[in-house]
């Protein structure tokens, strides 16, 4: 196919834009039709940027053979002030990213933006002059699919440590490199990505990072090898908050197993739900042992979307960015003896009235179209009747007993 080199000093701009709400003011992205859903907010190319930023990495320029609307591209030659080449088949889609490099260069950022190279070609095509200080690969997968294979992916991870292998730099811990994969992968499938990495570079270091903007859901999960991993570190989990001037929340270890002991909640203990994304990478027990420092935790729901513990005393957080990880939190000051039902509601604004709630979410499992009457039908009672207080209705599974909690 033809290769085209283009320069962002040559970038239209005059193409439509879109605001990206995580960007600051007045720093607007181009997008190729149907790529805006695709690309990396920001916020997040910029802290994970930050986040190389601190690895030390080698010599040479930082690629992107897939780099789509080159966003994350554009925030890593922002934040360390290295050239870039991007590669991408698609000409309005490469076209879109040149124009967005300029965007960034024009909104303060250094030069390194504007000697950089956006190229429309074939990213498994291992041509480049200069020596390549960081690799990061974020290829396409199928969309709208909850499952999809490693062979799904485009370009394949074989090709394209083939034809870069031998450009890549080498820092103390080999070469850095990137891998943003999708957060749908399988432990089994994470495990075929070592083995490929493996393959070509043997006993490499390797840290998965899942990153979150919230609401329980992990929104990308990536490899970071070599250069870029951290020495006895196999798991990071990063939640960016919704202030995009305030720092991310990291945690980080080995990922402790959730201990298996189990007991009731007693009236007086807290209830706290943590936040889905967290357990999911394996270390909420690292993060629990931050926040409640020497306290038994008793797991009741370890997956889904409302991970469940119980415990003896608050939360300790060293910062308020900290609580981002907890869905709720309450102490225990009722236990009704109640299955959850449209017959049962009386029984439970009883129990409120008589603690002085004015407002209590429901946070239990339930079917989908009964929950919203439910909750309906709490919040109509309890304004025209109830108290000052907010709360939420918690359960223990396979217990008819229902925790109404303060919260706290």
């Amino acid at each position: 196919m033809k290769v085209l080199d283009l320069s962002p000093l040559n970038a239209d701009l005059d193409s439509r834009t879109v605001r990206d709400s995580t960007a600051p003011e007045g720093l607007v992205f181009h997008y190729a039709d149907e790529a805006k859903p695709l690309a990396t907010p920001w916020q997040v190319a910029v802290e994970r940027a930050k986040l190389v930023r601190k690895c030390k990495l080698p010599e040479g320029i930082i690629l992107d053979p897939a780099c789509g609307s080159g966003i994350q591209l554009a925030a890593y030659i922002a934040m360390m002030g290295k050239e870039g080449l991007g590669i991408e088949l698609d000409e309005a889609t490469a076209t879109a990213a040149n124009s967005n490099l300029l965007r960034v260069a024009n909104h303060g950022f250094n030069s390194a933006l504007t000697d950089s190279t956006i190229r429309i070609g074939d990213g498994t095509i291992g041509e480049c002059e200069q020596k390549i200080a960081m690799l990061h690969l974020d290829p396409a997968r199928p969309r709208n699919s909850r499952t999809h294979g490693l062979e799904e992916m485009a370009p394949q991870l074989p090709d394209i440590f083939t034809a870069w292998k031998d450009k890549l730099s080498h820092g103390e811990r080999g070469p850095a490199i990137l891998l943003d994969l999708s957060p749908r992968l399988t432990a089994e499938q994470r495990l075929e990505v070592e083995i490929i990495v493996e393959s070509f570079w043997p006993n490499i270091g390797k840290t998965w990072v899942w990153t979150s903007r919230g609401r329980g859901r992990v929104d990308r999960l990536s490899l970071w090898l070599g250069q870029l991993s951290q020495p006895g570190i196999t798991r990071r989990f990063v939640r960016i908050p919704p202030d995009i001037k305030s720092k991310p929340v990291i945690v980080e270890g080995e990922g402790k197993s959730i201990s298996e002991h189990r007991r009731p909640p007693r009236k007086g203990e807290y209830i706290s739900i943590l936040d889905a994304a967290l357990v999911e990478s394996g270390l909420a027990t690292e993060y629990l042992e931050q926040v409640l420092p020497g306290q038994e935790v008793i797991w009741s729901i370890s997956n889904g979307r409302r991970p469940q513990i119980h415990h003896s005393s608050k939360f300790g957080f060293e910062n308020k960015n900290q609580e981002l990880l907890i869905q709720a939190s309450g102490r225990i000051v009722k236990l009704v003896h109640s299955e959850l039902s449209e017959e049962t509601i009386p029984r439970i604004i009883e129990a409120s009235r008589e603690y002085g709630f004015g407002k209590l979410t429901l946070r239990v499992a339930m079917d989908p179209e009964l929950q919203p009457r439910l909750q309906g039908s709490l919040d109509r009672q309890l304004a025209a009747k109830g108290g000052s207080h907010s709360g939420f209705v918690a359960k223990q599974p396979q217990d008819a007993m229902l925790l109404l909690c303060l919260q706290s």
